[in-house]
């Protein structure tokens, strides 16, 4: 499971929805935005990724909602929930921490008027 999934999994353990994958239609995705459900979440990478132990992956968290209040709201939880988070993922259970770069950052509504929120977070291995 690469580092995008286990974070995704992760925010499903915390109870913010459902990773999508190949048998189940889900609100939280990795890598790439579908185009629905409208109410969604979804993990990016920006950057090439963990080299090794001591290096640290920068990441986005994507989300969108049909009200701004809501897609705010879900964006503040992420960032409440991640932030200074050390400790195992869910999934092959790395230990990481957690630094919130910026939080709840509003881009405006995307072509179908849905509101998107981004919280940019960098990960680094603890061992």
């Amino acid at each position: 499971m690469n580092l995008l999934e286990e974070l995704a999994r992760h925010l499903e353990f915390c109870g913010f929805g459902t990773v999508a994958d190949e048998n189940t239609d889900g609100d939280i995705h990795w890598a790439r935005m579908p185009d629905s459900p409208d109410d969604c979440i979804c993990v990016f990478s920006t950057d090439s990724g963990v080299g090794g132990p001591d290096s640290t992956a920068r990441f986005q968290i994507m989300n969108r909602a049909k009200s701004t209040r809501t897609a705010y709201e879900v964006s503040y939880a992420i960032a409440q929930e991640l932030d200074e988070y050390e400790g195992f993922l869910n999934g092959d259970g790395r230990d990481v921490s957690i630094e919130v770069l910026n939080a709840a950052t509003g881009l405006g509504p995307d072509t179908k008027k849905r509101e998107v929120y981004v919280t940019n977070i960098a990960v680094k291995y603890c061992n």
